[in-house]
Formats: structure tokens, C-alpha cells, sequence
């Protein structure tokens, strides 16, 4: 995690593919956000706890979307 102006962690993650998706598992207090353009969309409950650090996807594909498991 890298910090930002905001004392709040931050973290980017870019995945480019022609066909396949991603799982992302983060703990339970974690903010994702899903960015690009895909197919499969995205599966994704939000945070289940206030106050946690930010995930940015940056998902590029044709078939296969991104889903968030939190645990």
C-alpha cells in the first residue's frame, strides 16, 4: 500500500486480458473500486466496516469480469 495526500492508504492494480477474469479477496473494511472496460462486470458487495484503505481495479478485457470476496 502506498499512502496518499490524505493519510488514507491507496493501492492500484491494472489487469489487461483477452479473455479471463479476476478475483479479488481484501479484508472486510476495504473500499473497491473497478475501472475500464470489461464484459464480465463486477461482483461486489462493499465494505462491510467503515474506515478502511482503497483498492482501485483497472480491468481491461474482453470476456471475464471481477469479483470481490471479503474475509
Amino acid at each position: 500500500m502506498t499512502k496518499t495526500g490524505d493519510s488514507k492508504p491507496q493501492k492500484t492494480d491494472v489487469k489487461v486480458s483477452l479473455i479471463g477474469g479476476v478475483s479479488l479477496r481484501v479484508r472486510p473494511d476495504v473500499v473497491v473500486e473497478v475501472h475500464g472496460i470489461r464484459l464480465g462486470g463486477v461482483k461486489d458487495d462493499g465494505p462491510t466496516e467503515p474506515g478502511g484503505p482503497t483498492v482501485r481495479i483497472d480491468a481491461w478485457g474482453l470476456l471475464g469480469g471481477v469479483t470481490v470476496t471479503r474475509g
